[in-house]
C-alpha cells in the first residue's frame, strides 16, 4: 500500500514496486483515512509519505499495526532529517526513506531487511507469549502432583512406622504415579517448546511413516482394541520423519483417548497434495463441536467434556508446529457431522 497526498509521487513508487513485483496488488491512499478503509485488503508493506492531510505518517502507524500486524511499515518523507527518522522507528516504522533516495533497488532492500527484522520480531513475540504459557501451565498443572507427593511422603512414613507393609506399597505405587505423571508433563512442554528437529529433510515413503507410527503406537493399538486401516496411495513425501511420525502419533492417541468408551475404528489415508501431500485421520470419536475446531489447536486448549481425559492440551499445539516446519497447515474438517476428521498438509520442497 501507498500512501501519499501527491499523485506524482505515488506513481513513482508504484511504478518501482511493480518492476520489482509483477503481478502485485498494489493499494493507493491519498490519506490516512482513504487507506484504513481498505481494512479488508492484505498488506504485506505499506509506504506511508510522513507528511499528510491532517497530520503526520507517525500518527497512523499504531492504527497501521492494529489493522495490519504483520504488515512492514516505512515513512518517507520529500527531506532528509535525522530527527524524523529516529522518531519514525521509535513509533514502530521499520525503516525510513527521502523520496529523493527512493530506486527500485533502494526499495527492495528495505523491504527484504524489513521482512527479516519484522519475522525475526514476531518469533520473538511468539516465544514470549509461549514462555508465559508455559509458566502458567508449570504452577497450575504440576501443583497437583507435588501435593500428591507429599502427601504421600507423610502417609508412607506414618504407615512404615506402624508396621502397614502392604499400606506402604500401595502408596510408594500412587507415588510412582505423581511422579510419572510429572514427567509425562514435562516432556510434553519441552516437545511443544522445541518442536524442531536438528536433522535434515528426506524423501520418505509415506507408507514407512505409517509404520513408524503404529509400531510407537502398538501397545495403545492393543489396549484399547483399536481398528486402524492405512492407505497410504504409494506416496513419498520430503519431511522431517521423526515430527511427522510424532505428529501422527498425537491425532491417534487422541482419536483413541476421545472414543466415547467404544472400540476406536479409525482411518488414516494420504492423498497427493500440489508441492507434497494431505494425510487425514479420521474416526468415530465422540467428536468436536463446531465452535471448538479452530480452538483446539491452540495451547492448552482442552474441551470442556474432556477434563477426565489425561492430557495437558498440547498435542494438537504441537502438531501445528510441526505442520508449519513442513510449509503446511493442520485443521479439522468443518463439515463432519459424527466423530472427527483431522487433515494436515506436508508441502516441503
Amino acid at each position: 500500500m501507498i500512501v501519499d497526498d501527491d499523485a506524482g509521487d505515488r506513481k513513482i513508487v508504484h511504478k518501482h514496486l511493480l518492476n520489482l513485483y509483477p503481478g502485485a496488488n498494489i493499494h493507493e491512499a491519498s490519506s490516512g483515512e482513504q487507506a484504513l478503509a481498505l481494512s479488508e485488503a492484505e498488506v504485506d508493506a505499506a509506504f506511508v509519505d510522513y507528511q499528510l492531510p491532517g497530520g503526520t505518517g507517525l500518527d497512523l502507524l499504531s492504527n497501521f499495526s492494529l489493522t495490519w500486524p504483520r504488515a512492514l511499515l516505512f515513512i518517507m518523507t520529500s527531506q532528509g532529517d535525522e530527527g524524523i527518522a529516529k522518531n519514525a522507528i521509535l513509533a514502530g516504522a521499520n525503516d525510513y526513506i527521502p523520496k529523493a533516495a527512493i530506486t527500485p533497488s533502494a526499495l527492495k532492500r528495505m523491504i527484504q531487511n524489513g521482512s527479516e527484522l519484522a519475522d525475526m520480531r514476531w518469533q520473538i513475540n511468539e516465544h514470549q507469549n509461549e514462555l508465559k504459557l508455559f509458566s502458567d501451565v508449570l504452577v497450575h498443572d504440576l501443583r497437583a502432583p507435588i501435593r500428591a507427593v507429599k502427601f504421600l511422603c507423610d502417609q508412607i512414613l506414618e504407615d512404615y512406622e506402624a508396621g502397614e507393609v502392604e499400606e506402604v506399597a500401595r502408596e510408594f505405587d500412587l507415588m510412582k504415579m505423581s511422579v510419572q505423571k510429572m514427567s509425562e508433563l514435562i516432556e510434553q512442554l519441552a516437545t511443544h517448546i522445541r518442536p524442531d528437529s536438528e536433522g535434515k529433510s528426506r524423501l520418505i515413503p509415506v507408507e514407512k511413516l505409517f509404520e513408524d507410527a503404529q509400531m510407537a503406537m502398538a501397545h495403545d493399538i492393543l489396549a484399547s482394541s483399536a481398528q486402524i486401516t492405512w492407505e497410504d496411495g504409494g506416496l513419498t513425501v520430503l519431511c522431517f520423519p521423526p515430527e511427522v511420525t510424532q505428529l501422527l502419533q498425537n491425532l491417534i492417541g487422541n482419536s483413541i483417548k476421545y472414543s466415547g468408551g467404544g472400540r476406536p475404528e479409525i482411518k488414516v489415508e494420504a492423498a497427493a497434495e500440489p508441492g507434497g501431500v494431505r494425510i487425514s485421520v479420521q474416526d468415530n470419536g465422540i467428536g468436536v463441536p463446531k465452535q471448538y475446531r479452530e480452538r483446539i489447536f491452540e495451547p492448552f486448549k482442552r474441551l470442556q467434556n474432556t477434563g477426565d481425559a489425561p492430557g495437558t492440551g498440547l498435542g494438537l499445539a504441537t502438531c501445528t508446529k510441526i505442520a508449519k516446519r513442513h510449509n503446511g497447515r493442520i485443521w479439522c474438517d468443518p463439515e463432519v457431522q459424527s466423530g472427527t476428521v483431522i487433515h494436515f498438509t506436508l508441502l516441503l520442497s
